[in-house]
């Protein structure tokens, strides 16, 4: 991570932002950005995508936050005006909570890729963020993904190769071998079922971990790996397994129960989805809301996996690959602005010149955002979906990967 204000480059940045990037219009109607994140990749992709909803929405940048981040949002044309004399017209922020307010729109500026963001508006419903979000993602990828997936599947298939490269097994053969390894090195059971739990925070979900941690100890048809440390362990519960490689991990998973977002069922693992995820509506994973539902979804993953069976449908897997997709490529907005999530110590210099050279007129993180917001759309997209022969025009098909 590249701290706020750390670096050489760190001055560079902020005169290129302030001579280039410092405009910011009047008037009473405003958009507050919060940037109280430490990492510069996530201040600057919050900056931008509120001096987008700006334009969009002919309104001025308010900005609270930390005192660096402020530094760096102020040469952005931002204001510390922390008590607005008229509500903003919207809130955009990288972090999501429960106190989020529902009558003004939410952007929630994501990191990692090149730009994502989802977004909330007040007519989605009255429910929290968290709750509202999955559902209007779902509707969008039922309207437009779901229904293009041929056109779509070619560039499915090589993102999902692309996003496979933390776990390289590659045959049935291996993936066995890698089992029977990983199970000698833990002591359990290669004739059972393994359920592995992970992504798990600390204070979230508190009721269906813990659901979770209750069958485990009682149940003795599975074995039951938990990558996070719980107390007291069972005899086939197995946790606290950071150590243990990707490889060796999923090649031990028969089914996954996940807190967060999960590639796994693209590549044949299940997952019962116990947690938020954006996505969590689109088919993918099995959903776990209340506590009955998860020990019902668990007395089913065992019982169907110790008969060799398995609880993931061909459609479910199908949905994983798009779903996949669209994270990865579909809403993962490409600009020339800001560099990629992936670059390090060297992110500020690159970001400079960027600011420095690059033309906001026809990037593409303006026309995705002003997209975003005119048609109150629940997340940022590469593409636009509403014209389905652009959007077979743009991808290409995949090169064989063997």
């Amino acid at each position: 991570m590249h701290r706020v204000g750390d670096g050489g480059h760190f001055d560079r940045l902020l005169r290129a932002a302030r001579t280039y990037w410092g405009d910011n219009p009047g008037g009473e109607r405003c958009v507050v950005a919060e940037v109280f994140d430490q990492d510069i990749r996530a201040v600057v992709r919050t900056l931008m995508v509120a001096k987008a909803v700006c334009g969009a929405a002919a309104a001025r940048l308010v900005v609270h936050g930390d005192p660096e981040s402020r530094q760096l949002a102020e040469v952005f044309g931002a204001t510390a005006d922390l008590q607005p004399e008229t509500p903003p017209v919207a809130l955009v922020t990288g972090r999501v909570d429960r106190d989020l307010p529902r009558d003004i729109p939410v952007v929630h500026v994501h990191g990692t890729g090149t730009l994502q963001a989802y977004a909330l508006f007040p007519d989605d419903g009255p429910r929290s963020f968290e709750d509202e979000l999955p559902g209007r993602v779902a509707a969008f990828f039922e309207q437009y993904v779901w229904p293009n997936r041929e056109v779509i599947r070619h560039s499915a298939e090589r993102v999902a190769w692309q996003a496979k490269t933390g776990y390289q097994v590659r045959t049935d053969t291996e993936r066995r071998q890698l089992r029977a390894y990983g199970c000698a090195r833990l002591g359990l059971d290669p004739g059972l079922p393994t359920i592995t739990v992970a992504a798990h925070a600390p204070g979230r979900d508190t009721e269906l971990f813990e659901t979770t941690a209750r069958f485990a100890a009682s149940e003795e048809s599975a074995n039951w790996l938990f990558v996070d440390p719980i107390a007291p362990d069972h005899r086939r519960v197995r946790s606290g397994l950071g150590e243990l490689s990707t490889n060796i991990l999923w090649s031990l998973t028969d089914v996954a129960v996940s807190f967060e977002d999960s590639d796994l069922p693209a590549f044949g693992i299940p997952v019962i989805q116990s947690g938020f995820s954006e996505g969590a509506h689109c088919g993918a994973t099995h959903l776990a809301r209340t506590a009955s539902d998860q020990v019902r979804l668990l007395e089913e993953a065992v019982a169907t996996h110790a008969k060799g069976e398995t609880i993931l449908g061909p459609e479910q897997r199908e949905r994983a690959r798009l779903w996949l997709w669209m994270r990865r490529c579909g809403a993962d907005v490409p600009t020339q602005l800001l560099p990629h999530w992936a670059h390090g110590a060297d992110y500020p210099r690159v970001l400079a010149v960027n600011l420095r050279y690059v033309e906001r007129d026809g990037d593409p993180l303006f026309g995705a955002v002003h997209r975003m917001w005119e048609r109150r759309e629940p997340l940022l997209t590469r593409f636009d979906f509403r014209h389905p022969a652009g959007l077979s025009a743009t991808l290409t098909p995949a090169r064989s990967i063997r």
